[in-house]
């Protein structure tokens, strides 16, 4: 029992909560926002009878388990991606809440779940629909550089001599809005124009410029072909099954040249990747740039 209410684990136990409860919210924006629904009004409701269910019934991940995965007032599937979503988004919180209990830096904790959140939303949102909204991603951007401006340390800047940490934090991540949309921007124009079509949506610009705002300008080119490999390393198992016709049947819809992939997804993956874990071992590789970008 001392264990258990032992601080670090506490706190871990509270992130897990807040966040499965974060993540029931992001599987109801996942299926509102798309289709332009209210987030606040009606409540919850089951999709094929449309008959509210009870909040006893609404609990993160337990009440899936409860329901043993069939809505109670008729009987109808209920998506095996709901308790998942809730698990993740739980497990990332209490990941980060864990952590602020040892390092105790609160710009960072807030940061990273709500980076994390908007990330996870984009893989669901955009998996699904097509479509990055706009709440996320721009929404994003001015959470990030204003989370910058206020925990200069989520931008990792040292002192720099005449520039205080707080404007010196905002123009590095201002400084990765512009230079990963941009970046973005420029390489979608020549592959729209060497391609005869689209080659990348809005969308994906203005997400690399949220990606921007929270990992700075070393964050979004990493991402940019860091998604590109991990989507190639995704899809390319994908292919080969369908070449070969293995767990496929002629009446799945088949991915190949001409059919639109979301890249949004795989840069969202790259960003988490990145700011979770890798950021440390890939800035190195810009030492070159020296001083001359933040």
């Amino acid at each position: 029992m001392e264990y258990l209410l032992d601080t670090e684990i506490a706190l871990l136990w509270v992130g897990f909560f807040v966040g499965s409860c974060m993540g029931s919210f992001l599987n109801v924006l996942a299926y509102r926002v798309p289709r332009d629904l209210s987030v606040v009004l009606p409540r919850s409701s089951c999709p094929s009878c449309k008959k509210p269910i009870p909040w006893f019934l609404n609990l993160p991940v337990l009440g899936w388990i409860i329901l043993r995965g069939k809505a109670r007032c008729c009987g109808s599937r209920i998506s095996f991606r709901y308790p998942v979503v809730e698990l993740l988004v739980g497990c990332l919180f209490g990941w980060q809440f864990y952590a602020f209990s040892v390092h105790g830096d609160l710009g960072v904790l807030i940061a990273s779940c709500l980076f994390g959140w908007i990330m996870l939303a984009v893989v669901i949102i955009d998996f699904e629909t097509m479509l990055i909204p706009d709440r996320f991603s721009i929404g994003g951007a001015f959470a990030g550089l204003f989370l910058s401006v206020y925990f200069p340390n989520l931008q990792g800047l040292v002192y720099a001599q005449g520039i205080t940490h707080n404007v010196s934090a905002a123009l590095s991540s201002l400084t990765g809005i512009l230079i990963g949309s941009g970046f973005l921007y420029w390489i979608g124009a020549v592959a729209g124009r060497a391609f005869g079509r689209e080659a990348l949506g809005e969308g994906d610009v203005k997400l690399l410029g949220c990606i921007g705002a929270f990992c700075g300008w070393k964050g979004a080119v990493f991402c940019i072909f860091g998604g590109a490999v991990l989507g190639c390393i995704l899809l390319i198992p994908i292919l080969v099954c369908q070449k070969y016709k293995i767990f496929t049947s002629k009446d799945e819809n088949q991915i190949g040249l001409g059919v639109e992939i979301p890249f949004g997804p795989y840069l969202a993956l790259a960003a988490l990747a990145y700011f979770f874990g890798l950021k440390r071992w890939i800035d190195p590789w810009f030492a070159w740039t020296g001083e001359l970008v933040f």
